[in-house]
């Protein structure tokens, strides 16, 4: 860190959550600031093309700055934009995607006007993964990392988090600080609650290890869950690969909505598996992917649960539901039964290899929901080379929206609407909905 400080004005708020400022030429990333306020800021990080700075004086004031809601917006990591009034955050992320998809070289995105989906700032989020201190302090913290650190901030309410699991929390809490023997080899917490019965929760606590797994026998596991209520437990030791793990209880929530245009449908969904957590947007959401009209196909690749598939079964002849997760294929099955017996097939298998050996057709509506690192090169490619013509492409990281949708233009495509799901207000995260077809943009979807 360098003793050096210097003024700054702060033009916009970047990917990631910091403003954006110049100083001699080169850009410096700011976090906590508001566009149009200047700061005087010392270095913490320098690099080739750009500095990381932090403020140590607010000189000016912009209008849209607010006292941010919660006590530990300024230590915890999990919000970055809570200093910002909701008006600008939005705006602030129309204007991060704008700039992703222009710094791409995405031509046909430059006159698409971006609608804007959002819903209540708090109480939103129905999971949430809270973690455990490293070290030997006593009694250990439990909630959020700092932002730009591991140390880890004691928080016993999250308020963008519904009130049933911010109680659990509590009785989570409790229970590990009754016995701080149990603390030492957990790493973090991960709570669900379903989206219309409010108190239905599961927890998934990880481990550092598997031998770790070892403390929660099942006299503890029937402890835990008895203590908080909750329906049931997964114990995971904590690693890129899903490996042993211990159950009590049952360990799945459900998700019952009713899409706009759509037959409402229910969901199951088991700890572990992937599901949006904006208890909110989920209706708008689905509504969003659904095609302008009747396809022969719908290929949803990254399906998950089914979210997408089951109720855009309607306007298909057949839905293929390609997902890699075992416990969402098998929540997928399951989901696909309950529901009638909707023209659904689930397929577990990574979507990248899947589309390698698959013949898409023209006629085919393609859904992509990829992770945050967006689409593996030969699955953006083996979709550029194939007939197809219409995809929905769902995306929870503009940058690497952007990275893909421009190499499918190369490949013919264009983008032909635009909406931003605000889903985790506070935060600089947001999920992209856009449709892209061969046609041109001589069509636009049916308004929703």
């Amino acid at each position: 860190m360098s003793d050096e400080t210097f003024e700054v004005d702060i033009e916009k708020i970047v990917a990631g959550g910091s403003g954006l400022a110049r100083h001699d030429g080169q850009v410096v990333f700011v976090a906590g600031v508001v566009p149009t306020e200047r700061h005087r800021v010392r270095v913490l990080d320098k690099r080739k093309d750009f500095l990381r700075a932090e403020s140590v004086e607010r000189i000016t004031d912009a209008p849209s700055r607010r006292s941010a809601p919660c006590t530990h917006a300024e230590r915890c990591g999990g919000c970055a934009l809570m200093h910002l009034d909701p008006a600008t955050q939005l705006d602030s992320k129309r204007g991060i995607l704008a700039e992703c998809l222009r710094r791409a070289g995405v031509v046909s995105a430059t006159e698409v006007p971006v609608a804007v989906r959002s819903a209540a700032e708090l109480g939103y989020r129905n999971r949430v993964r809270f973690h455990v201190a490293e070290g030997k302090e006593a009694p250990k913290a439990m909630g959020f990392r700092h932002r730009g650190s591991h140390a880890v901030e004691d928080i016993d309410r999250c308020i963008v988090t519904t009130d049933g699991l911010n109680a659990c929390w509590n009785e989570v809490r409790a229970f590990f600080r009754e016995r701080p023997d149990r603390l030492k080899d957990l790493d973090s917490v991960e709570l669900q609650e379903s989206s219309h019965e409010e108190g239905r929760i599961v927890g998934r606590f990880f481990v550092h290890s598997r031998s770790a797994l070892q403390r929660f026998d099942p006299e503890t596991r029937t402890a835990l869950r008895r203590a908080t209520g909750m329906d049931g437990i997964v114990v995971s030791a904590k690693g890129k690969r899903r490996g042993p793990e211990l159950f009590s209880g049952d360990p799945w929530v459900s998700h019952r909505i009713a899409p706009e245009g759509l037959d409402p449908s229910t969901w199951r969904q088991t700890a572990g598996s992937f599901f949006q957590t904006n208890r909110f947007l989920l209706e708008s959401l689905v509504s969003a992917v659904r095609p302008g009209g009747h396809v022969p196909r719908i290929v949803d690749l990254y399906a998950g649960v089914g979210l997408f598939a089951l109720p855009l079964a309607r306007y298909a002849d057949q839905v293929l539901a390609v997902e890699s997760s075992p416990s969402a294929v098998a929540d997928g099955i399951y989901n696909q039964k309950r529901s009638g017996g909707a023209a659904v097939r689930f397929v577990r298998e990574d979507a990248a290899r899947f589309a390698q050996t698959f013949s898409f057709e023209a006629t085919d509506y393609v859904v992509l929901d990829p992770p945050r690192g967006g689409l593996p090169r030969e699955l953006r490619e083996r979709l550029s080379k194939s007939s197809l013509q219409k995809i929905c492409y769902v995306s929870c990281d503009p940058p690497a929206l952007a990275r893909d949708v421009r190499g499918l233009e190369g490949a013919g495509f264009s983008v032909r609407s635009l909406e931003l799901f605000d889903l985790f207000p506070n935060t600089h995260h947001f999920e992209t909905v856009a449709h892209l077809d061969r046609s041109g943009l001589d069509s636009l979807p049916d308004p929703r």
